[in-house]
């Protein structure tokens, strides 16, 4: 059984290029997206979804941690 945890996500700056779970754009190093973060549990980095900034302003982050694909 998968165990369902409550996230919100929060603006962060990347340290490291990464890659927009939404639409699989790049997000370059000291650019502004968006990561999920637990609201009562914790979510190891590894596994928290990140969003490009274009992304989170075009979905929202309602839709964007209900909707896992296009």
């Amino acid at each position: 059984m998968e165990k369902i945890i409550e996230t919100r996500l929060i603006t962060r700056h990347s340290q490291f290029p990464t890659v927009c779970i939404y639409c699989n754009k790049q997000i370059f190093p000291n650019s502004l997206h968006y990561v999920e973060e637990g609201v009562t549990g914790h979510i190891h980095s590894l596994i928290a979804r990140k969003y490009c900034e274009e992304c989170y302003r075009k979905h929202g982050e309602q839709l964007l941690l209900h909707k896992t694909t296009k």
